[in-house]
């Protein structure tokens, strides 16, 4: 599909709103779903080579402490730099997807960490192991940053968190099973080196992938009307600033409220996740590898289970039980002696995080308009990011001083802010964008 012709589908009523995108509902859009399941697809495998390059380092925890001879603190150190990296790119390739458009953006992002992610693999140095770490993470953020928004403006309302949360958390979950799989098979043979440099082969497939996709079609539109009322009034529409927004604070703060225990949650549970396996049930590093990947395979399919309920019965509603799922699941897997009983439930704890993240990711892409909408779901899930630096190293300082169970167990609280923000934000199933957005 064309740019013309797409935009010429938009509403009538679409297209006489202000620059800011915060007008009349675009009930008219028409946007082909082969469009709209290639961008999902794009800003997916993307993000699952984000899980690829992120989660290798916590994966081969145990390796890795053993051949840099790092503890446990410092290796979470590590993490929380990584982390760093993480938050800043989080919110400048949201600003960044505004200003460029969303398709250049996810470009530089996968270029960015993919190079970063390769390098680490020939670094011999701690530092400079360190500080590409913390490239990848400025790279590898812009896959959420830019790729949730980015799909969600090309989605149906009825389907949205489907097609936003549900392929793109899915394909994350791949992306670390596949991230499992090379770690079994090449570490053993080849060393862990080659599975840092693996990392080039896809972040190219990807990125040339994406140059065959297309622009988001909303943010072609914003940008012509920007271009248009240029023309016509003579003077550059002024930029508007996002906390000027009535509103907008609350939902800032909505979205700090989810993307707190969201990015906590996350890092603090899976970046020691084969350490606790090794450390409390006495596996060896390689069976916690295959443990993990199997959980990931639970997660797949939850994150399909959470957005689709999300579609169906609400945002709010599945966020919450979602939430409650995952307090009740964190508490059994991190107190049980049973590895038997730690496997089931600890499954479905790995597994609720694409449930959580699915739904929050869809939520907040929905809250700003399209001339903010990268900046805004950047600041809100920076803002959790921010928080979420220091779990690594909170999590493996506790396993030094108390072992492994009482900082796993204490992430379960963490989804009580979850529940507080679902509970103050406002409910935008089913409704299209410009109905919902500020």
């Amino acid at each position: 599909m064309s740019d013309q012709s797409a935009t010429m589908r938009l509403a009538p009523g679409l297209g006489r709103q202000k620059a800011g995108g915060g007008g009349a509902a675009s009930s008219g859009l028409h946007i082909p779903f082969r469009e709209a399941l290639l961008v999902a697809l794009a800003a997916g495998l993307g993000y699952g080579f984000d899980a690829y390059a992120v989660n290798i380092f916590g994966m081969l925890g145990p390796t890795l402490m053993k051949d840099l001879d790092i503890t446990a603190k410092t290796f979470g150190i590590i993490g929380s730099i990584f982390l760093v990296g993480y938050t800043i790119g989080t919110i400048g390739f949201g600003m960044l997807a505004d200003r460029i458009g969303r398709r250049d953006a996810l470009g530089w992002s996968i270029i960015l960490y993919g190079i970063t992610t390769a390098l680490g693999g020939v670094s011999t140095n701690l530092v400079a192991f360190t500080g590409l770490r913390f490239l990848t993470g400025i790279g590898g953020a812009g896959e959420l940053a830019v790729g949730a928004p980015y799909t969600a403006e090309m989605w149906p309302a009825k389907v949205r968190a489907l097609g936003t949360g549900g392929i793109m958390f899915s394909l994350y979950s791949a992306g670390y099973i596949f991230a499992a799989l090379c770690t079994l098979f090449i570490v053993p043979r080849f060393g862990w080196q080659w599975t840092f440099g693996f990392a080039i082969v896809p972040a190219v497939l990807v990125f040339i992938f994406r140059r065959l996709i297309q622009e988001s079609v909303r943010f072609r539109h914003a940008k012509a009307e920007i271009e248009r009322r240029l023309h016509e009034e003579g003077i550059a529409h002024p930029r508007v600033n996002i906390f000027s927004i009535p509103g907008a604070w609350r939902r800032i703060i909505v979205g700090w409220l989810l993307y707190i225990p969201n990015a906590c949650g996350y890092w603090g549970i899976t970046v020691f996740l084969t350490t606790f396996m090794v450390k409390k049930f006495q596996v060896t590093p390689a069976d916690a590898i295959y443990y993990a990947m199997l959980f990931y395979i639970v997660q797949f399919v939850l994150s399909y289970v959470g957005t689709g309920l999300s579609d169906l019965l609400g945002r709010r509603v599945a966020g919450i039980l979602g939430a409650l799922i995952m307090i009740a699941c964190t508490i059994v897997a991190s107190t049980t002696n049973s590895f038997e009983t730690f496997f089931i439930f600890g499954g479905i704890m790995i597994g609720m995080l694409g449930w959580l993240w699915g739904v929050g990711d869809t939520y907040l892409s929905e809250f700003f308009r399209t001339t903010l909408r990268g900046t805004g779901f950047g600041i809100m899930v920076g803002g959790g990011r921010v928080a979420s630096i220091f779990a690594p190293y909170l999590v493996g300082l506790g396993i030094v001083a108390m072992g492994p169970t009482i900082p796993f167990l204490l992430t379960a609280c963490l989804w009580l802010g979850t529940i507080i923000g679902y509970l103050l934000g406002p409910e935008t199933h089913g409704r299209e964008l410009e109905e919902v957005q500020l």
